[in-house]
């Protein structure tokens, strides 16, 4: 086996006294380095929208949500608030209603989504470090907080003399509306902030304090929608389990990738057919893998039949340009991975690719699961392009 490896290494080294046959094998193996490069690069940068989505979701989801399994609203017993104040998984909790609303402001309507939080809500979801203006509102208070998308539909502008948000909700009940005009709770609310997370969020929420919400929905004081809470890194499936366990017969208890299923599944299946895309692209560019070991072997049919006098059979021949074509092909993959990760690195530290419009950087993050995938595919259809190709020795 030692001369099979031997004559194996010098086809794959040494160059052809053929100068054609030298400018085939450059090609085929540049053509199988961009395509690495360009796979593990790709990958990389899903892997960076991914994390980006993710982060984004933290800024409006907790790690955990309970909501009634019947109905809108519920109201939750000292068990429930005892158990979640027990727990030493739990960071924080806080009750929220939400519901949606009809708002009229300044001769503009629009639908959109209340969402009423206690004084703990910010210590859940850090919606501090999203307002771009204006402040939190104040305990107590009827003030509120607008998504950017939001504000600019409406046409407000947090500056001067600020006027009162009309906001109305239907009243629960059954029959035709006689009297339109008691058809509706309705409230007034003063905007004080306005907060920037996704467009489909900021297009939709405002937020206000947990009391008002709640006179506006005529809901009882211990009414509420759900409880968002807070959870210690890594224990949240545990804490799921255990809550599900406990008050799984009335309550609902979500996790955030549960709250955003299509998002996920969104970014999964991306990943996935980018992944098939650039195999397939790979595996292209393995064909030109093919025609080059079979140009070599056209070009040692000297050599070879040198080698079937010297005692080597089919299976030993084939062997030498197995190893040869393989050996091409992780050679050309192994520096293609190496460049594009050196293009990862420096998007990631010293970023040279932006979002049009914006100063903010593509996002990439580097994965040793993207790299082991690259390496099994190049490894498994440079395999099958060689054995292709060594199919062609003659017995």
């Amino acid at each position: 086996m030692n001369y099979i490896r031997y004559i194996s290494q010098r086809y794959l080294f040494s160059k052809s006294g053929n100068n054609a046959i030298n400018i085939i094998v450059k090609i085929a193996s540049f053509g199988v380095l961009m395509v690495s490069a360009a796979f593990i690069i790709v990958l990389s940068g899903f892997s960076g929208i991914r994390t980006f989505n993710v982060n984004l979701i933290k800024m409006t989801d907790p790690d955990l949500k309970i909501t009634p399994k019947k109905g809108k609203s519920f109201v939750a017993d000292t068990n429930l608030f005892d158990f979640l104040k027990q727990d030493k998984d739990v960071i924080n909790f806080a009750k929220v209603v939400e519901e949606k609303v009809f708002i009229n402001y300044n001769n503009k309507q629009k639908i959109a989504k209340i969402k009423g939080v206690d004084s703990n809500y910010y210590k859940v979801i850090d919606l501090d470090s999203t307002l771009i203006a204006g402040h939190l509102p104040q305990s107590g208070s009827v003030e509120m907080l607008l998504g950017v998308s939001l504000a600019n539909d409406l046409s407000f502008m947090l500056s001067g003399n600020l006027e009162m948000i009309q906001l109305l909700v239907p009243k629960p009940g059954k029959g035709f509306i006689t009297d339109p005009r008691k058809a509706f709770y309705e409230k007034y609310f003063m905007p004080v902030g306005i907060f920037q997370t996704t467009t489909d969020h900021d297009q939709v929420y405002l937020y206000t304090t947990l009391p008002a919400a709640q006179q506006l929905l005529n809901y009882r004081s211990q009414q509420i929608s759900s409880i968002e809470i807070k959870v210690k890194s890594g224990q949240i499936a545990g804490l799921q389990k255990r809550l599900q366990q406990k008050f799984g017969d009335k309550l609902i208890i979500r996790n955030r990738r549960q709250l955003n299923k299509l998002l996920y599944k969104m970014l999964n299946t991306e990943n996935l057919m980018v992944y098939f895309i650039f195999a397939l692209i790979l595996l292209l560019a393995l064909f030109n893998i093919v025609g080059t070991i079979i140009m070599i072997i056209i070009d040692k049919k000297d050599n070879i039949n040198t080698l079937r006098v010297l005692g080597l059979d089919r299976s030993e021949i084939r062997k030498i340009f197995m190893i040869q074509g393989l050996g091409m092909t992780v050679l050309s993959g192994l520096a293609g991975l190496i460049l594009g990760l050196i293009l990862i690195g420096f998007q990631k530290f010293r970023p040279f690719l932006f979002i049009p419009q914006t100063d903010m950087a593509y996002p990439v993050e580097f994965h040793w699961s993207n790299v082991l995938y690259v390496l099994l595919t190049i490894i498994f259809m440079g395999t099958f392009a060689t054995l292709v190709g060594i199919s062609k020795i003659e017995k």
